[in-house]
This record gives structure tokens, sequence and C-alpha cells, in this order.
């Protein structure tokens, strides 16, 4: 018997242990993680089991209790994320990151198909905020976005991110930009800035274009020539201050580009001899962000990042049992419900609620439809 063969036995003499007594509501299952995630801050770091950067990662024992739900359905419990134990991970540049994604999914991401090996735009960047204690390093900040599906590394090991359609960009109307969008957008100033005004009101159209070309410039997945449009685009605009051979708060010179709307002034600064973004700082009020793009560019997804992700695994056909292992291996919180079929045998599995294959985090919820027959 091979490892996998001595773990899947294990994880059914488990589920045989506690079965059909293994009933939790399902509504506590993700709160609880969530609020396992707050106490991160304060030591007790549980998290996804993969980190980059190294460091082991011992997982805890599993002990499933329960209580019975109403109506018949019954919900597995989920073993609690193991905690890490070695260095936290850090940036590409040596940062310390943040404990969670400033995007967490709240659902699940349906990712299109072959994420694993599509192309993705690695961005790494130096985050420092006013609220920033004097003296305290800045924060790192490194995020894969891809067509649909987008992880960022936090201090725990990369995780998913809720960004599919890529350029929020703000205002009365936000609109935004999907990949295909981006890829489809002119790369010649004139034509871009007719694509982009088309897409706001005239009220906020003179800032909105403003604000999507600095955009274009530095976050989003823009090609090299569309980068270059969108810069040659942003200097062009008016209400658009140009400053020449300035210095971003890592040493390096470029062209600042500065704007602002009712409540925020904008400034960007980019390196025009080799056609990257610098930096982009933002104030609106009391609130000061300062971003320093030290990667910007298309790459592959690192592997360790991609297994980071729970894909919830095809339990059509299943048996119950095999259904309930899976659901252990996957770490999540399942919910079986009988329904009638005159197609699927009793006891196997109709469907799933996500669907195979959507990507979803540590304990979370899945209905699985069990037949009861005809």
């Amino acid at each position: 018997m091979n490892n996998d063969e001595q773990f899947a036995e294990s994880l059914r003499a488990q589920v045989t242990r506690v079965a059909p007594q293994i009933d939790v509501d399902v509504t506590r299952v993700v709160p609880a993680a969530r609020r396992r995630r707050v106490a991160q801050v304060s030591g007790a770091a549980l998290t996804l089991a993969l980190a980059l950067g190294g460091g082991a990662w011992a997982a805890t024992t599993l002990g499933v209790q329960g209580t019975a739900l109403p109506g018949g359905s019954t919900t597995m419990a989920v073993e609690p994320s193991p905690s890490p134990s070695g260095p936290p991970p850090t940036s590409s540049e040596g940062d310390h990151l943040p404990e969670m994604p400033s995007y967490p999914p709240m659902d699940p991401i349906i990712p299109p198909e072959n994420w694993r090996e599509a192309t993705y735009y690695h961005v790494v960047s130096r985050m420092a905020t006013a609220e920033q204690p004097a003296g305290e390093a800045p924060l790192g900040i490194e995020r894969w976005y891809g067509d649909g599906t987008s992880f960022e590394l936090t201090a725990h090991g990369p995780e998913l991110m809720a960004l599919g359609n890529y350029a929020d960009f703000e205002g009365g109307n936000p609109v935004s930009y999907t990949w295909t969008e981006i890829a489809a957008l002119p790369t010649e100033p004139e034509a871009l800035h007719d694509a982009l005004s088309s897409r706001y009101p005239s009220i906020q159209r003179e800032w909105a274009v403003r604000d999507a070309a600095s955009r274009m410039a530095t976050q989003a997945p823009a090609s090299p020539e569309l980068r270059a449009a969108a810069w040659e685009l942003l200097i062009s605009l008016p209400g658009v201050e140009v400053e020449q051979d300035v210095q971003d708060s890592e040493g390096r010179r470029g062209t600042a580009a500065t704007f602002e709307k009712p409540d925020t002034v904008t400034t960007v600064i980019y390196d025009e001899a080799q056609n990257r973004p610098l930096q982009r700082e933002r104030t609106k009020g009391p609130i000061h962000t300062l971003e320093a793009y030290l990667t910007t560019g298309f790459s592959d997804l690192p592997e360790e990042v991609a297994d980071s992700a729970i894909e919830v695994p095809n339990f059509t056909a299943m048996t119950r049992e095999d259904a309930e292992v899976a659901c252990l291996q996957k770490h999540l919180a399942c919910t079986f419900e009988g329904a009638g079929s005159d197609t699927v045998p009793e006891g196997t599995v109709i469907s799933s609620d996500p669907e195979a294959g959507a990507l979803v985090t540590w304990g979370a919820p899945v209905t699985v439809l069990l037949s009861t027959g005809s």
C-alpha cells in the first residue's frame, strides 16, 4: 500500500468512526476560519499549508465532532488549518507581507480552462501609508493577476484573490476592464483616449480618463506597447502637471505626472527610457499611500502558488463514503443532502455546489447532492 492509499484508509477510518454524526452548522465554519486569521496577528498563525521561501508547515490532528442539522442533511466539520513553523515568507524583494489578501474571495472562483498554464501579470511592489509608524519597514506586495484567477503572497503563503475584472477605476460609475478588454485596447494614444472616454459618462469623463490612463501605465496587465501609449496619453491630458527628472522613494529617476480630482491628488513617476512604472502616490484627505513598483511583467504562475488554491473535486458518481474522504482530503465543509433521481443510483453523488473545478479557500462550504433513488 502506497502513502496515498494509507492516507485514504486513515481518512476512511475516521469518517466511519464519526459518520453520520459529523454534523456542524456550516454557517459557523467560515466565520471561525476568519477569526483564526485575526488570531494570526497575535501569534495564533492558522493558515494554508504552503509558503514561498521555505519553512516547514505542521498539520494538526484531525478531530471531527458535530450535532444534527434540521431537515436530515449533514455537514462535515473541517480540520483546523495547519500552524506554520519556521521563518515566514517574504516578497521577492525581501519585504514582510500582509497577513491576508487585500481582496479575499467571498465566493468560489470559477477559473478559466488551463488556468495553471496561463500567463499572469506579476507585480512586486513596496507600499507605505500615512498610518505607518515612523521607522517601520514598508509592506511588500506580491501578486499574480490572471484572466479570472488572481493570487497574492501573504505572510502565511500564497492565497486566492477576488479580482477577476482587473481594473475597477474609481468614480461615480466604476468601470471594470477584463483581461481580454485590456488586451483589445488600442496602443496609439489618441485612439486609446477615445476608447477609454467612451466608457465614462460626460460628467466624470475628464478625470476618469486621467485615472484610467495612470492605472493602465502602472497596475493593469497591459502590454509594453499599451503601457507606453497610456503614459503618453496621461502626460498629454489637460490638468496633468508634468515634471522631468524627479526621484522616487527608491532613489530611481523618472518623469512625474500629477493630477487632481475633487478630493484626491495622484502622482505617477515613470521611467520613460525603460518604459516601466516606478511609483504611484495618492493623497485623499488624511489618507496617503505610496506604492513603488519593483517588478511588473508577464510570467508563468509558480507551481507552489497554483497549488495553494483548493480545487473542488468532481464528486459525481462517488459513493458517500468516497465523497467524505475527498472532502477531508481537500479540507472542505461538505453538506450532504438527498434528492430523488431516476438516473443516478441510490447513494451516489448527483452534483455539487460549487461545481467541480471551482477554486475555494480552506473550510469552504460545499453542498453535495446524493441520490435517494427513484
